[in-house]
């Protein structure tokens, strides 16, 4: 068709619209399908543009005296809408999506939803072409990030709170979903699937005004939601269309206010429900997961409902894994990590990035190296992180550049093969650096590469940065790790003599210090002169780590998959390879397996398996092999720690008040009593958490017995025996004695360990 012909086609349709007119209108809306976009939008801009703001103009105004005509003026906006859908997902530049497809002013938006509060049918047309609009504007949000900023969009969502959300007909609905095989209305499925899809694009923008909180939505929704769960959850197969779609978004407000308050788990305490615990609701949660149809559904890279459910799943159990105890719960969850692996062959790359932050924390090295997503993520990382370093709010498809960098420092510690494909991977995460320090720690990993080495030392202006250093700890930290990397043999040594003051340092990974500990104190025992290690600031911590190593005879490894992601480890154990010190390695980890450059440093050796013996007699293995002559000094030197993992030490003092206790108290506590192989079974534990365990034991004895058995050798390799478990409670009850208050609880959901194991 003509220039022309559409321009007065669409003036006509402005001011008198006809039948006619408006199936000529449809008719050339379908014909520009299999015509290309671009040519489109410039041959046709202006009555284009005429179209777009007349169907916003009609949206908000009565239209109960269509009639005749309703069907013409349905066509009209359905072909549009399809229009605008395939312009979203283009390539064109955002101003011209802006002005094609936002209105005008709040004033049409006041208009939509007065419309919306008039209609009284459940079936309303109407209600179907604005459902079609809403959704086109949370998938432009979705695909441009950047205009949650604008009033418009906030003043859209505001409305949609007030009107639709905050209102009881929306509860009355979340109700009607509390039963099995729902029907769903027009009205329903705008209330409860469209709004609050296009509401939760909004939220995962983390708004600064907005006349609602996180936590007050979430309150609000937090019951009916988890009710609605663990209800379908069991019948996922029965599902219609509908129903999926609802519950799809449902997951996404939520998971939209869990990202928008950030980590407080305290809130988790709003999806109580009688005889359920936070876990139960994990748990049916990981049933939908786990429903092989849905993944066959996902697509590639756009965006349908069944994508978006397993989306918003794995946004939630993303932000969950913070939590310790979560995280133990994760990973004693076989259906979990089966369908992380299941999901792994996705093509979609949002997916791939949930799934790949989820697989790195839950699944060993072991099965990291089988995964595909792992393979192909670090593309996938930078195709997120070049958009988003463009965007004003430094957000990709609502993935902040925080979290893409955390997941890039993540992969940077892997057995990756070519973890910079050329200079301007390189060349970007170095410009972008003074703005996000923890490029630093990246570059650190990274610069173990011989290859990527030889790049850094190219760049003249990153040279003069770490010739410079910085006044930022972190900053500086991983500077002297490169420093150490770029030019070994020229870092300065702390000590003017090297002489072998100390028999043994052993090397480990914070978050294995209470393994730490306990070899610590049977070494000294013994005794021997053992490499104390405590965190000192303002110190260079390589020049400490050298330190250590110049002045031990030998080196104990304790490996871990936190130790072998560990730049301080990596960096001193291969300084004590070096230096050709005795290396005895020992595993701490159940079932891991040292792989990498760890492997290489081993290679020959007979790591002892800490977590195939129990603690005395892997002891004395270890003690068979030291040949270093015993000493009575005890001496201390201040060894590397990486600071972003730094923990408090153990409190010297602590409360004789056991509902007072902290997990460190805890952890003390069973060490000073010979109890030290319980503490990797209560790892997380709190003092309310051990009187808990002690009531449970005293009604159901047996029952609770099994349980710790069962979780003590998935955690440890090893059986706790009735000795150990008979001790431990009557220590708890010895200290109860002595505490003040009177029993009472207050449990934090996310960190219970009954829960774990489906108390109710």
């Amino acid at each position: 068709m003509e220039d022309i012909n559409i321009k007065q086609l669409i003036s006509t349709l402005v001011i008198a619209p006809s039948n006619d007119i408006l199936r000529e209108i449809s008719s050339f809306l379908i014909g520009t399908q299999n015509n290309d976009l671009d040519t489109i939008i410039s041959n046709f801009f202006e009555p284009l543009f005429s179209l777009e703001h007349w169907a916003w103009e009609i949206l908000s105004r009565d239209c109960r005296s269509w009639n005749d005509d309703e069907q013409e003026y349905f066509d009209v906006f359905h072909n549009l809408a399809s229009f605008n859908e395939r312009l979203i997902l283009s390539n064109h530049i955002l101003n011209t999506k802006e002005s094609f497809l936002l209105p005008a002013s709040i004033d049409i938006i006041d208009g939509v939803f007065e419309q919306i509060k008039k209609r009284t049918d459940e079936n309303d047309r109407l209600l179907l072409m604005v459902y079609q609009w809403f959704d086109n504007l949370s998938l432009l949000i979705y695909e441009h990030t950047q205009l949650t900023s604008l009033h418009i969009i906030s003043y859209i969502n505001q409305r949609i709170m007030s009107d639709i959300i905050m209102n009881d007909q929306f509860k009355i609905y979340l109700n009607q979903l509390e039963y099995p095989n729902p029907l769903f209305t027009t009205k329903e499925i705008f209330y409860i699937k469209i709004c609050p899809c296009l509401l939760s694009e909004y939220l995962f923008s983390k708004p600064g005004s907005f006349p609602y909180n996180g936590e007050q939505i979430l309150e609000y929704l937090a019951h009916d939601y988890t009710h609605i769960i663990h209800i379908h959850s069991d019948t996922i197969a029965s599902w219609s269309k509908e129903l999926l779609s609802c519950i799809t978004h449902l997951i996404g407000i939520i998971t939209a206010c869990l990202s928008w308050i950030g980590p407080k788990y305290e809130i988790l305490e709003m999806f109580a429900i009688p005889e359920k615990s936070i876990n139960d609701l994990i748990t049916s949660l990981i049933k939908i997961l786990c429903y092989r149809p849905l993944h066959e559904q996902i697509l590639d890279q756009t965006r349908n409902d069944e994508s978006m459910l397993i989306d918003n799943i794995l946004g939630l159990l993303n932000y969950l894994k913070n939590c310790q105890d979560i995280m133990n719960f994760f990973r004693s969850e076989n259906k979990l990590m089966k369908a992380l692996l299941r999901l792994d062959r996705t093509n979609n790359d949002r997916l791939s990035l949930q799934l790949y932050s989820l697989q790195y924390e839950i699944l060993s090295e072991d099965q990291m190296k089988d995964s595909n997503v792992a393979n192909n993520i670090k593309e996938i990382f930078f195709n997120y992180l070049q958009p988003a370093w463009k965007n004003p709010l430094q957000k990709y498809k609502n993935i902040s550049m925080k979290e893409l960098l955390d997941g890039f420092l993540n992969l940077s510690k892997t057995n990756m093969k070519h973890p910079i494909n050329g200079l301007d991977e390189l060349n970007f995460l170095l410009k972008i650096s003074d703005t996000y320090p923890i490029v630093y720690d990246i570059l650190w990993s990274l610069s173990f590469d011989a290859r990527i080495q030889d790049h850094l030392r190219l760049n003249q202006a990153f040279m003069n940065k770490l010739a410079n250093g910085s006044i930022n700890e972190q900053i500086q930290n991983a500077i002297n790790g490169i420093r150490w990397n770029l030019n070994f043999n020229k870092i300065k040594l702390n000590t003017n003599d090297n002489e072998k003051i100390f028999d043994i340092i052993i090397s480990y990974s914070e978050e294995d210090r209470l393994i730490y500990k306990q070899l610590h104190d049977e070494l000294v025992q013994k005794p021997y002169r053992v490499c104390e290690s405590f965190h000192q600031k303002n110190s260079n911590l390589i020049d400490t780590m050298v330190n250590s190593v110049e002045q031990s005879r030998l080196v104990i490894i304790c490996m871990s998959k936190s130790y072998k992601q560990n730049n301080y480890c990596r960096a001193e154990i291969e300084y004590a390879y070096n230096k050709k010190l005795k290396i005895i390695p020992i595993i701490i980890e159940n079932y891991y397996q040292p792989n990498g450059w760890l492997s290489f440093l081993i290679h020959g050796l007979s790591p002892i398996d800490f977590t195939k013996h129990d603690f005395p007699n892997a002891m004395q293995i270890l003690l068979d092999k030291l040949d270093i002559p015993h000493t009575s000094v005890l001496s201390t030197l201040v060894i590397r720690r990486q600071p972003q993992y730094m923990t408090n030490s153990l409190s010297n003092t602590r409360s004789t008040d056991i509902y007072q206790w902290t997990q460190n108290d805890v952890k003390q506590w069973l060490i000073d009593n010979n109890l030290s192989q319980m503490g990797n079974v209560l790892s997380g534990y709190k003092g309310s958490d051990l009187i808990r365990l002690s009531n449970i034991s005293k009604h159901s004895p047996q029952k609770n017995l099994e349980l710790l058995q069962e979780d003590s050798l998935r955690r440890t390799g090893r059986n706790v025996s009735l000795t150990e478990v008979t001790r431990l409670i009557g220590l708890i009850e010895e200290q109860v004695q002595r505490s003040v208050k009177p029993t009472r609880w207050n449990l934090k959901l996310c960190c219970q360990f009954f829960s774990t194991f489906g108390f109710k």
